[in-house]
């Protein structure tokens, strides 16, 4: 799972990320031969994730967007979302998860502002127009 998102303030430049040929994803996957890789949990504030989750078929649980190559490593993503209270949103390949990093609607904003600990519930609805209202 990565987690991670790349800020070149803090990272140093990665000429890759900088020109956008790579996501950070996609730059993970090619330090990780052999690794699924699946971009999961970047998108929302860690208190959020602790007051957020909700048990299976409730109204306002929340999704979390994925993106990876592996079929098998998204499964085992969703599962353990589901595990802990999320649904996922699975938008496609690795080559696709800068949707989700850093500057784009789906990065933080629907989950309410960090200065709300508990947060808002976001649905797959809100989270799939986020994800589609993308930019680069």
């Amino acid at each position: 799972m990565d987690t991670g998102n790349y800020y070149p303030q803090r990272d140093g430049h990665i000429a890759e990320l900088d020109s956008g040929s790579l996501t950070s994803s996609g730059w993970l996957q090619d330090q990780l031969p052999g690794a699924s890789v699946v971009k999961v949990f970047n998108n929302i504030f860690y208190k959020h994730l602790l007051n957020l989750s909700r048990p299976p078929g409730a109204a306002d649980r929340s999704t979390l967007p994925i993106a990876g190559d592996s079929a098998a490593g998204k499964r085992a993503v969703t599962g353990f979302l589901e595990s802990i209270g999320y649904d996922a949103l699975d938008y496609g390949p690795l080559a696709e998860s800068w949707r989700q990093e850093p500057g784009q609607p789906v990065y933080g904003t629907p989950y309410g502002s960090v200065d709300d600990e508990r947060g808002t519930p976001a649905g797959s609805g809100v989270i799939r127009a986020a994800v589609a209202a993308a930019a680069r």
